[in-house]
């Protein structure tokens, strides 16, 4: 692991790496976004993920923030802090939504075509975490040290997650292809499962914990019910129907 590459942050540099692929997968893809539309949805979706990712960071370190409270502490930790996964996929899907409504699309149309491009950004920014030395697994007998502890090996959980994230973007995208009107739902319940599992081979206690499991277990458990309870309305009203 490097946290510098050629003097740049290398988390920076595989993110804006991950960005770029996500503005082109969706650019060559895109058959109905009119080019100032589709520059329009980039904006809120970066803006989206800005906001989102930092607010659940700060949301997880509210007991640190109370108890060292001062105005100078709390804007220090909002300008120096990470950011947080699942702020950032609801604050894109945020924006997704928001420029959908403006411009008169619809919706679920429009999550499931950014769906491939948030994941394949994904992919690089976890492989961004890997260089950089966050995110990191526990420690094991086996696996990859971080760059500052050479002789720990620890579970390298971010290059299972962009393996998982890489293997998703392509299973999206043949979804797509075979016309599935689902890939969003897909998307969203899938990562969720998995990122609940792989939550428990992490090693780092920034990310919150919270009883038994940590922020991100917590949110995958409500995305998951909260799938589960969608699809029993759904099939409930068809059957009544009948």
């Amino acid at each position: 692991m490097q946290p510098y590459i050629g003097g740049i942050p290398a988390y920076g540099i595989f993110s804006s790496i991950g960005l770029f692929c996500m503005m082109m997968m969706l650019y060559l893809r895109n058959k109905k976004l009119s080019f100032r539309e589709y520059l329009l949805l980039m904006a809120s979706m970066i803006i989206g993920v800005a906001i989102g990712s930092k607010f659940l960071f700060i949301m997880t370190q509210i007991p640190d923030i109370i108890a060292n409270f001062s105005m100078k502490y709390m804007l220090n930790k909002i300008i120096t802090s990470g950011f947080v996964f699942y702020g950032g996929l609801f604050g894109a899907i945020s924006g997704c939504m928001i420029f959908s409504k403006l411009h008169g699309y619809n919706v679920k149309e429009m999550l499931n075509f950014v769906a491939p491009g948030y994941s394949i950004f994904h992919t690089f920014g976890r492989i961004g975490c890997f260089f950089a030395g966050c995110c990191y697994g526990k420690i094991s007998t086996w696996g990859l040290p971080l760059w500052n502890e050479p002789e720990t090996l620890r579970i390298p959980v971010q290059l299972i997650e962009a393996i998982f994230l890489l293997s998703m973007t392509l299973f999206l995208l043949i979804l797509e292809k075979k016309g599935k009107s689902n890939i969003f739902e897909i998307y969203l319940v899938g990562y969720a499962i998995f990122r609940f599992i792989i939550e428990f081979w992490r090693g780092d206690k920034l990310r919150g914990i919270w009883i038994c499991f940590s922020t991100s277990q917590w949110i995958s458990i409500i995305i998951i019910i909260s799938f589960i309870l969608y699809r029993a309305t759904k099939i409930y009203r068809k059957t009544s129907k009948k």
